[in-house]
């Protein structure tokens, strides 16, 4: 399958009715293929080994669970840089942004 296959069958992934954003799908396919978001609508005929199709599919299995992206990712961006995010801290909010804004 091709990245713009297996984007298609991610979007439309719903498990018991909770579907992965499209969103969601493009940034859990390029972490799978470690490249940038917008470097996969550049590639969309590049075809995905094995190894990249089991590592999607763990990812949009954990996202299905209802796993927060950030976590699954490992980071999220704020205020300019990126901050590592796991299980152990709270994520990282716009609304925080806007208060750090505003202080």
């Amino acid at each position: 399958p091709t990245v713009l296959e297996i984007l298609s069958k991610t979007e439309e992934f719903s498990p018991k009715g909770r579907p992965v954003a499209e969103t969601d799908a493009q940034l859990l396919l390029a972490h799978a293929l470690r490249c940038k978001r917008l470097e996969l609508f550049l590639s969309f005929d590049r075809p995905l080994g094995e190894g990249e199709l089991a590592e999607v599919r763990e990812l949009v299995r954990r996202r299905g669970k209802r796993e927060p992206l950030q976590h699954i990712l490992g980071s999220q961006e704020f205020f300019g840089a990126s901050i590592k995010c796991d299980a152990r801290a709270l994520i990282p909010r716009p609304e925080t942004e806007e208060l750090c804004e505003i202080i």
